[in-house]
């Protein structure tokens, strides 16, 4: 419904909403908020607009576009002094800080989609924990490089490996972990096959990624690194969506496989030994 009030129409609730392509149910949020109050009410009581309405309606969903907050905009119509120019270069820095961060979280979805795929189901807390760490990877890496060798955290940032390769590598540990931890809760024993098998698969891209770093290290180098590891971890910095229970079944596995792998050595040094005497 159209009403006409001197040379300047007025439009009830209804009609301002369809003209504007704004909710009445916002126009009343707005009406709420003291954003834009109409500017009467008919004999029935019922809102109604008129043409300068339509100027502060505009002026409100303008600067909602450039992603003022209601609070902002409602500061802003309360001072009409306020300087506007000076607002907008405030919220232009702003814009483009929140431009970087969300550049910098499709970066780290797409990274995460990239290895966890085709890895099975993923539990939130292990991919909020992935996430966090692509996140603060710079930052955990300037942490590490101030406490290890430098040539063994390369080898845990992939340096000096295609982007392609390094994402393969991530993408096979998560799926072995991702498996172990489903055995885990499964109930399964750390001495189980199948079990032993994913355990084996994940100590096998380890020692791809890392091995050759950690054998340019000494023996003296790797003892110290082994005793202070936990010590020097930062557990903000550094989180661990595991429990307690499911650390523990992880570090039996790769105990079990280190354990089978000595006394396959001792094995074949016997059979070496054997047939160097000529037996």
């Amino acid at each position: 419904m159209e009403m006409k009030s001197n040379s300047e129409k007025t439009y009830v609730i209804g009609a301002f909403a369809k003209l504007t392509g704004v909710t009445e149910r916002t126009l009343r949020f707005y009406d709420r908020k003291g954003l834009l109050t109409p500017s009467g009410r008919n004999a029935q009581g019922h809102r109604y607009y008129m043409e300068h309405d339509l100027l502060r309606l505009q002026q409100i969903l303008t600067m909602k576009y450039l992603d003022f907050s209601l609070e902002e905009i409602g500061e802003h119509f309360a001072e009409p002094g306020a300087d506007l120019e000076h607002s907008l270069s405030t919220q232009y820095e702003l814009l483009k800080k929140k431009r970087q961060q969300l550049e910098q979280a499709i970066i780290a979805i797409e990274r995460l989609r990239s290895y966890v795929d085709g890895t099975g189901k993923v539990d939130s807390a292990l991919l909020l924990m992935f996430i966090h760490n692509i996140q603060n990877e710079e930052v955990q890496k300037k942490y590490l490089l101030e406490r290890m060798p430098a040539v063994l955290v390369d080898a845990i940032y992939h340096e000096g490996v295609s982007k392609e390769v390094g994402l393969e590598r991530d993408r096979k540990i998560t799926s072995s972990l991702v498996e172990l931890l489903s055995h885990c809760r499964a109930g399964k024993s750390p001495t189980d096959p199948e079990v032993l098998a994913a355990g084996s698969r994940m100590a096998q891209i380890v020692e791809e990624t890392l091995g050759s770093a950690i054998s340019q290290l000494s023996e003296q180098e790797i003892l110290e690194l082994e005793q202070e590891m936990e010590q020097f971890l930062d557990p903000v910095l550094f989180q661990n969506s595991l429990s307690k229970e499911e650390e523990a079944f992880v570090q039996a596995v790769m105990n079990e496989l280190e354990k089978r792998e000595l006394e396959n050595r001792e094995l074949e040094n016997r059979v070496d030994g054997g047939n160097s005497d000529g037996s």
